[in-house]
């Protein structure tokens, strides 16, 4: 894959740079994937989609100086992380023969209203600030703590604790109102 990276590059003293860089940081990346993604696959194509927007936008990386083209790797990967998360949380459900057992002892209405119910609030998860998901993503999906989610998102722990707060809040207030409608 990193061919294809490769490929996209004008010069060959990009391509060397390029393939040097990726042999000295492609561990380091996966793992700053993975701690995100919890996924070998995953975590392996977040590596080589960072490659390809590196090369994808040559003088951004190249542009940079040498001690500082890491850390603009590692921002990288990490969006693209979060990106392959959000992307996950996002796709619905399609397939219902997962819960067949399950499915067999509630009734075709109860089905539908749940849901009719479970995608009404993935919408309004989605609708949330950008934030303040990011911050109900970690800590429910990933079992972030706090001060991890505080350290992922660059922000005080207390800065954490009143976002998931607001997303708790909030989601409880939707689930009320759906209830009494």
């Amino acid at each position: 894959m990193l061919s294809a990276s490769l490929a996209i590059l004008e010069t060959e003293d990009q391509r060397n740079e390029l393939a040097r860089f990726y042999s000295q940081s492609k561990r380091r990346l996966y793992n700053i994937a993975y701690s995100k993604l919890q996924d070998r696959a995953a975590a392996e194509d977040a590596v080589q989609e960072t490659f390809l927007r590196i090369a994808d936008k040559p003088k951004n990386f190249f542009g940079v100086s040498h001690d500082k083209r890491q850390s603009y790797a590692d921002v990288i990967v990490k969006n693209v992380a979060y990106d392959m998360l959000r992307e996950k949380i996002n796709k619905p459900v399609e397939n219902l023969d997962d819960y067949e057992d399950a499915a067999a002892e509630i009734s075709a209405e109860d089905i539908v209203i749940n849901n009719e119910n479970a995608y009404a609030l993935v919408e309004f998860i989605r609708a949330m600030p950008e934030g303040t998901k990011d911050a109900l993503l970690l800590q429910s999906v990933h079992k972030e703590s706090c001060a991890r989610i505080a350290k992922l998102l660059n922000i005080s722990e207390d800065a954490a604790r009143q976002r998931l707060s607001r997303a708790k809040r909030q989601i409880k207030e939707f689930l009320e109102r759906r209830s009494h409608e």
